[in-house]
């Protein structure tokens, strides 16, 4: 800190007045001898000394000590300058997208400029967009892009694919089925299991209730399928059952088969089911009457899938095949697994198989090329699903397993949800629900206490 001129100028007079003093008084060494002609009076000195000290006092104003530091006690700080409020929103607003995340979430303690933009619906929209996260908001309900909270929608889903990465689940169990629960399917507001018991029941999702029991096989719910307007279900009885979703009353049975019913799927034209007894039957959807039988298995035939006019089916046989439905011809084998295959799930362009060997194979569905192997199951993979990019399976070892469909590794793995058998899986964006020889529907869900309708 500079001091003024004039306090400089008093403080340079008085130095050289202390100088002075001292010099009189201790250092007679760098003055010349007095000469002996002129008398020295020691006491007549020091009056004069006194005097003169006296008139320059008062001539002169001292500072005081605790007014005037000499020197500045505080560091010489550079000036902060916060760079982002004296930019353009917009230029600011860019710099900030350029974040990763982990570094967006602290920038809300910087400033006010920065909390500003941390709170943008435009800057937690991005990072949506940034990881493919959409919300799927029907239309009837005229929300504005304007009027979505992008922050709240964020952080539900981010907390929802955590739970997915961990394994944070809340396990509930439904206990209704008086033997093993053979299959399973479910949707936002219900849950249809099919058991050993020959009934078929539904459960609300919300209250996990049975609301509807459905009686009519004479033998094991085996397998069943359904969408918003019609269920049916196969049977140890060698017969389906057709059931109106709406009302849950029968409107078809369809005979044909000489042993049990592994397998059912259908779309608008056709309902198509698959038989311990080799072979795979064709139904019309509107009356039930037969329109093809294909042969082609030596062995049970487990499971089947249906997109378009292709369906794939697997069997005890050890063979993959996939059938133009139309025609009834095969159009291809897939070869690899080595033991008898139980399940498979087919989207048109991969097939996902699960075996008696304990892996899971993915295929591509036009060159027949097996694309990758997953391993970790030590028995039987009795059921699997996919979506998007995620494989569950279930297996004879007790266990249930997630996948990555892109790399085959295994994800998650739980262990301790069943005492049995597991027989059948089914999944979404939410829940994992599996049924097992042990009587129990066990229902994991990933998104308790988040709002997950518009994922």
């Amino acid at each position: 800190m500079s001091l003024p001129v004039d306090n400089q100028t008093h403080l340079t007079s008085l130095a050289s007045l202390r100088l002075t003093e001292e010099t009189v008084m201790t250092d007679s060494s760098t003055h010349p001898p007095i000469k002996p002609s002129h008398s020295f009076s020691p006491r007549g000195s020091l009056r004069r000394l006194r005097s003169k000290r006296s008139c320059i006092a008062g001539r002169l104003t001292m500072p005081s000590v605790h007014t005037m530091p000499l020197y500045s006690t505080k560091p010489n700080r550079p000036k902060k300058i916060d760079f982002l409020a004296r930019l353009p929103l917009e230029l600011g607003a860019f710099i900030i997208s350029l974040l990763d995340f982990d570094s967006f979430l602290m920038i809300s303690r910087v400033s006010r400029a920065w909390h500003q933009h941390y709170q943008s619906n435009d800057q937690w929209k991005y990072r949506m967009v940034q990881r493919n996260w959409t919300l799927k908001i029907p239309a009837g309900l005229g929300v504005k892009e304007s009027q979505i909270d992008w922050q709240y929608w964020f952080k539900q889903k981010y907390q929802l694919e955590t739970r997915w990465r961990i394994g944070q689940v809340t396990a509930h169990y439904l206990i209704g089925h008086q033997e093993g629960i053979y299959c399973v399917q479910f949707d936002e507001q219900k849950i249809i299991t099919g058991s050993r018991d020959r009934t078929i029941k539904v459960w609300d999702i919300a209250t996990y209730q049975c609301i509807h029991t459905l009686r009519g096989h004479q033998g094991s719910v085996l397998c069943l399928g359904y969408d918003e307007e019609t269920l049916v279900s196969g049977s140890s009885d060698t017969t389906l059952i057709v059931w109106n979703t709406k009302t849950y009353e029968r409107t078809m049975r369809l005979s044909g088969h000489t042993a049990g019913i592994s397998g059912v799927c259908f779309d608008d034209r056709y309902i198509v089911s698959s038989s311990k007894d080799t072979t795979i039957r064709i139904w019309s959807v509107l009356n039930g009457e037969p329109v093809r039988v294909i042969s082609g298995h030596s062995g049970p035939v487990n499971s089947i899938k249906l997109r378009g006019d292709h369906l794939v089916s697997v069997s005890g046989d050890c063979q993959m095949k996939m059938w133009d439905i139309m025609t009834g011809t095969c159009i291809r084998e897939f070869v690899g697994h080595t033991g008898g295959l139980a399940c498979v799930q087919f989207d048109g362009r991969r097939i996902v198989s699960g075996s008696n060997d304990h892996t899971i194979k993915v295929w591509d569905a036009e060159s027949g090329k097996c694309l990758l192997t997953c391993e970790g199951h030590t028995n039987l993979v009795r059921a699997l699903h996919v979506q998007d990019n995620t494989i569950v399976s279930v297996s004879y070892d007790e266990t249930l397993r997630v996948w990555d469909l892109s790399t085959g590794a295994c994800l998650l793995y739980f262990q301790s949800g069943h005492t049995s058998w597991i027989f059948d899986v089914y999944f979404n964006k939410n829940k994992i629900v599996s049924v097992s020889h042990d009587q129990k529907i066990l229902v994991m869900d990933f998104s308790e206490g988040l709002d997950t309708r518009f994922f």
